[in-house]
């Protein structure tokens, strides 16, 4: 069962050493990812990005095994855990770290990984899909 208490066993027994983002750092935060990506105030993010995302062939596979082939290991990433879309847990960590949480916590199935740029956001939908946008080089959707 996905739940806050997976998601802290997961960071501890994998002895992950992720910055866990809260408070208004994380406000903060998600409201720049709301206001580079997202039109609105989806129920999935990626139901309503302001970009054309490219969709990254993953071979009808999950996603996670092809991270590694698309993020470099050592790339810092704001980690966004979109949680049953009522909330989110938010860590920053390197990519190789994010990759061991992916695979080892239960029940996940919809997160970003974004820049700490702004400017780069990939997203793993609860549909395997792996979505990417660039906001310098991807289309603004019609408004």
């Amino acid at each position: 069962m996905f739940d806050y208490e997976e998601i802290d066993r997961t960071v501890r027994d994998n002895k992950l050493p992720l910055q866990k983002i809260a408070g208004i750092e994380k406000d903060e935060l998600l409201q720049k990812l709301y206001d580079t990506f997202v039109i609105g105030n989806p129920r999935a993010l990626w139901l309503s990005f302001k970009y054309v995302p490219d969709s990254i062939d993953c071979d009808m596979e999950d996603p996670y095994w092809h991270l590694p082939e698309v993020i470099d290991k050592n790339t810092v990433l704001y980690f966004i855990i979109d949680y049953w879309n009522t909330d989110f847990v938010v860590f920053k960590g390197r990519m190789s770290d994010i990759h061991t949480f992916i695979g080892d916590c239960d029940g996940l199935d919809e997160f970003y990984l974004m820049t700490t740029e702004y400017d780069k956001l990939y997203s793993i939908t609860d549909h395997d899909d792996l979505l990417y946008i660039d906001v310098n080089k991807n289309k603004l959707r019609n408004a």
